[in-house]
């Protein structure tokens, strides 16, 4: 079983929750940031919503895991698409290739 090792993994996981969550709010750096936020639920669903399967059933961990797999599912899908044409990436962007 994984154990939690909270002076070792709470930096991490302020800066993933932080800094990434604000960079995906703001469409920039998209990708790079998805990643430690994909990591972070990783490691919240093996170290919190495992333990509950095994001591109960499959639906009590997947009542108590919704929030986690739409975390998990949201930064899987903005990894693998990046962010848009509207976003603030794609405006930095097509400034850059403008200016030549």
């Amino acid at each position: 079983m994984v154990r939690p090792r909270p002076l070792l993994t709470a930096p991490f996981v302020g800066v993933a929750e932080i800094a990434c969550g604000l960079l995906l709010i703001l469409s920039v750096f998209t990708r790079p940031a998805a990643i430690p936020r994909i990591i972070d639920v990783l490691v919240a669903i093996s170290t919190t919503k495992v333990p509950i399967l095994a001591k109960s059933d499959l639906w009590t961990m997947a009542h108590e895991a919704r929030t986690d797999y739409c975390m998990l599912l949201g930064s899987v899908f903005l990894f693998l698409t990046g962010s848009g044409r509207l976003s603030l990436e794609a405006r930095i962007r097509g400034s850059r290739e403008r200016d030549g």
